[in-house]
């Protein structure tokens, strides 16, 4: 009899839900909704909240939710002000429940195409891509792609050190680095076929591989800024204990020209070297401010020999920063668009000797 009676309560259960969950006029997908929703790391009382909110924004197939970034950029903006303002949950709840959603719009970001589209060869390549070119003799330089033959691929010839128009490529054997964008980076080794070095912009050929290494897979989205950064160089004593952090009280001025989670690309012309720490202070609007540690993971040139870009990753970021970051990544409450109103505040003019000068 045991087995009957569990039966028939399951039975009543299923009924239960299908009556409750229904929708007027439509089922309610909930099977679909429940499920995909705990596969995505959300709890039961976490879901019936998502449940309301695809409801209240008429979403057509309310289980998109979870992974299409149109439908979360709807729905995100109504919940996270819901769940700042719901009392009875508290600040810890409230904090997990904001990083889970965004951890989804983030996964929803890389489901998409163009993200996926990887390539396999260099005949992919396109004119005008940046290469970083790196030979045992010579050096590491830097060429773009001019054009893609289908013998063999048509680069500029490297540049970067004094004498670069002097040296012979012809019959190198090089390593060729190169980013795509939202894609990742590619290696390849070639060997130059030619050189072609009397015309006013000189030329290499090169041979084409079938051999890319993918590395380096983006793991976060970057979106280009223009925000004020004060930053402080941070140095290590030795102590007892071990070495012991000295944030330097004399701050710098940079600007962020582009920013995700993990980190950002700052210009500046005080000079640091690689692997140096920095603590950073900058506003994302006038209410969120951003304090982070990060280290200088590479430094490149620009058209400015006074100023450099400075590559940072960030190593010590609080939650809320990070959460507040991705709003602003994804411009879930338009404040990328009110930094462009008002400019004032957050950016710096053109890059000019003062950048390195002491805060008052």
């Amino acid at each position: 009899m045991k087995p009957i009676y569990y039966l028939l309560i399951v039975i009543v259960f299923i009924i239960f839900v299908v009556i409750k969950y229904g929708g007027k006029g439509r089922r309610f997908p909930w099977y679909e909704f429940y499920s995909r929703g705990r596969r995505e790391g959300f709890s039961f009382k976490e879901i019936r909240f998502l449940k309301k909110i695809a409801i209240q924004n008429k979403l057509e197939k309310p289980q998109s939710i979870f992974w299409s970034t149109k439908q979360l950029d709807r729905c995100l903006r109504p919940a996270i002000k819901r769940i700042e303002a719901d009392e009875n949950m508290d600040d810890a709840e409230k904090l997990a429940m904001i990083t889970k959603l965004l951890e989804l719009r983030k996964k929803a970001e890389f489901n998409l195409p163009k993200y996926k589209k990887r390539i396999r060869d260099t005949h992919a390549l396109m004119p005008r891509q940046k290469l970083v070119v790196r030979d045992k003799e010579y050096g590491t330089f830097l060429s773009w792609v001019i054009e893609v033959n289908r013998k063999y691929l048509v680069i500029s010839q490297p540049m970067g050190h004094p004498g670069w128009k002097s040296l012979n490529w012809k019959g190198h054997k090089v390593n060729i680095y190169f980013w795509r964008i939202d894609d990742a980076g590619y290696s390849f080794t070639s060997k130059v076929l030619e050189q072609i070095a009397h015309e006013e912009y000189p030329l290499l050929y090169i041979a084409h591989s079938n051999k890319l290494e993918r590395t380096q897979k983006r793991k976060s989205i970057r979106v280009e800024t223009n925000i004020r950064v004060k930053f402080y160089p941070v140095s290590y004593s030795p102590s007892e204990k071990g070495s012991k952090p000295f944030i330097s009280k004399r701050g710098h001025i940079g600007k962020i020209i582009d920013l995700s989670e993990s980190g950002c690309c700052m210009i500046a012309g005080k000079g640091m070297k690689k692997n140096q720490r920095l603590k950073l202070d900058f506003f994302l609007t006038d209410e969120k401010r951003i304090i982070a540690l990060g280290v200088i993971v590479n430094i490149s040139k620009t058209s400015d020999k006074r100023v450099k870009k400075y590559h940072i990753m960030f190593i010590r970021l609080s939650p809320i920063a990070r959460n507040n970051i991705l709003l602003y990544v994804f411009n879930i409450f338009g404040e990328r668009e009110e930094e462009k109103k008002d400019k004032s505040h957050l950016t710096v003019n053109k890059p000019s000797p003062n950048i390195t000068t002491t805060s008052k």
